[in-house]
């Protein structure tokens, strides 16, 4: 069965939206729209992480923390925060809640996070693919990239290297990022060795979408842009 998340929010259509996205990848969700409510639900339902809309001047977030930390629950339930514009950081900070993301926020680093802090055990997973943007769908179960449904044949190292940035979308990530992403642990790579291969990635997918998605920033590294 796929794993839940419980969203707490008092906004339905923020909530229907973010259910949308997580249904697609292969999540289940529940709305809990009593905050007081949130920990108590998702232990009963055994959720693997709460999401947290937060609001400016809201304690809602600093409450959850405080309840999952007298439950002993702390280390089992994923707490992560969705911070709306104008909300104070420093109590996000204060929280210690296990990530935050600034809203608007790009589905895929959501998404991305997800897969790696919780996981996901749906089959339902690894035989859909994971909509990236309009035309280009990542598949991370079954380590395949479609282009409006036609397949583009990439190496492993590209595929990690696109993965990688489509996870941090808009995000320069460093030559450094990208070797600790694509290449085996403790491989010794060249910073050229990524360039090789960036090269080859941008020529494929540029030959599939019929336009550059990846921009070169000189001295930095390099990011994949969503129109």
């Amino acid at each position: 069965m796929s794993e839940l998340l419980a969203i707490v929010s008092r906004d339905a259509d923020y909530y229907l939206m973010l259910e949308h996205i997580l249904k697609e990848a292969g999540y289940r969700t529940m709305l809990v729209d009593i905050p007081s409510e949130a920990v108590a639900t998702a232990e009963d339902r055994d959720a693997a992480a709460i999401i947290v809309d937060c609001q400016p001047g809201s304690p809602i977030l600093a409450d959850i923390a405080s309840d999952l930390r007298e439950r002993g629950r702390a280390s089992d339930v994923t707490l992560i925060a969705l911070v709306a514009e104008k909300a104070a950081y420093l109590d996000i900070l204060k929280a210690n809640v296990d990530e935050s993301f600034s809203r608007p926020m790009r589905p895929a680093r959501l998404l991305s996070y997800l897969h790696g802090a919780i996981g996901n055990s749906s089959s339902e997973r690894t035989s859909r693919p994971v909509a990236i943007f309009d035309d280009m769908k990542l598949d991370a179960g079954g380590r395949r990239v479609l282009v409006r449904g036609a397949p583009v044949n990439l190496s492993p190292i590209d595929f990690h290297l696109l993965s990688a940035l489509m996870g941090d979308a808009g995000r320069v990530l460093s030559r450094a990022e990208l070797i600790g992403a694509a290449w085996p642990k403790n491989a010794f790579v060249e910073p050229r060795t990524v360039d090789v291969h960036i090269g080859r990635l941008r020529r494929a997918l540029r030959r599939a979408l019929g336009r550059d998605v990846i921009r070169t920033v000189p001295k930095v590294g390099y990011a994949i842009d969503i129109a």
